[in-house]
């Protein structure tokens, strides 16, 4: 009975933090819609790997959910190239645009806001890094020279998208990539690299969550290219957490909870590509009025309840309109899938 209410306890220490602030609802609200979230995301797996099995065994094909496209950053990139050129929404994987215009749009509103309210990979972060706080002293970050180092990783990594995507091809090579039979099946190609998983990625990815039980957020916070584009984007949002003083008496307690390490208690406002507007310096400043997200530089205020119904909101109107818009199912036919699924691991990157 002991040994049951132990793990119960530490159970319940891992899923809710030990910071004042977690407690208060936004931030409750916030867990549950990161956890909404990543099961969403465990239920789209689960009908892909129904569809896929059904794929390779010749049986009647279940419905393909076209959410696993948000795994696709690469034909999302394409098509937001193509997009952007010309204004067409190619009919391969056309819910891999919406998903990534989404998340776009989520953090210029509210500043990098997919990866501290939705990102399946942040959330995973957020429960290592309070495992970690549970069972020792919390870890001593790196120097400031290597952590500048490290995290401009992420930011050479996107570059090198950028310049492939944006630069190197132009819109016909880009059309011409997003109806090849290699992308067509980009879906099944990765359910492949995870199901039949090489020794060498297994352990890459062993590696990642250990760096990140030790470092916290270090795929977030070093090599994730998308966090980069967010994090950029989220410079121009023209939502900012501000800081005035007076009222503000100086406590640190925002600094000292804030996940990215952003020392808010020394900043008028908060202009970081790090900052992924959790909320938690805004709901454990104790000084009313010193701590405020604003539009601007004007009286408007947003208060930290209000983030995961904005977020949300901005996440389903952008899938939602593609969904009623006609763009949201793959035009990728039940005989392309039922042909090229079984050559998948023949197909060539063109």
């Amino acid at each position: 009975m002991e040994q049951k209410k132990a793990r119960g306890s530490l159970f319940a220490r891992l899923l809710v933090p030990t910071i004042p602030s977690a407690n208060k609802p936004p931030q409750k609200l916030r867990f549950a819609l990161q956890l909404a979230f990543l099961l969403l995301i465990a239920l789209i797996g689960l009908q892909f790997h129904n569809f896929v099995s059904a794929v390779l065994d010749g049986s009647a094909l279940p419905r393909r959910p076209p959410g696993v496209e948000g795994f696709l950053p690469i034909s999302a990139l394409m098509s937001l190239r193509l997009f952007l050129a010309t204004g067409e929404i190619h009919w391969a994987h056309p819910a891999a645009l919406f998903i990534l215009l989404a998340i776009i749009a989520m953090s210029f509103a509210v500043g990098k806001s997919f990866c501290g309210w939705l990102c399946p990979f942040g959330f995973l972060s957020e429960l290592l890094h309070k495992a970690r706080k549970h069972r020792a002293p919390a870890a001593k970050p790196p120097a400031d020279w290597l952590d500048y180092s490290l995290g401009a990783v992420k930011y050479i990594i996107l570059a090198f998208f950028v310049f492939i995507i944006f630069i190197a091809m132009n819109a016909d090579r880009v059309r011409a990539f997003l109806g090849d039979d290699y992308n067509k099946i980009a879906d099944i190609k990765m359910y492949f690299f995870f199901a039949h998983i090489s020794f060498f990625a297994a352990m890459v990815i062993a590696a990642l969550f250990v760096l990140s039980y030790y470092l916290p957020y270090f795929w977030c916070r070093y090599l994730c290219p998308y966090g980069a584009l967010l994090g950029l984007i989220s410079l121009a949002s023209p939502s900012r957490i501000r800081r005035y003083d007076p009222p503000c008496i100086s406590c640190g307690l925002c600094t000292a909870v804030c996940p990215q390490r952003i020392a808010v208690d020394k900043k008028a406002a908060v202009y970081s590509d790090e900052c992924t507007s959790c909320g938690l310096c805004l709901d454990v400043c104790p000084a009313p009025g010193s701590l405020e997200m604003r539009l601007w530089k004007t009286r408007l205020r947003i208060k930290t309840i209000l983030l995961p119904l904005i977020v949300t909101a901005i996440f389903c109107l952008v899938t939602g309109w593609a969904m009623l818009a006609g763009h949201w199912k793959s035009g990728v036919t039940e005989d392309d899938y039922r042909k090229l699924g079984v050559f998948y691991d023949s197909l060539e990157h063109p």
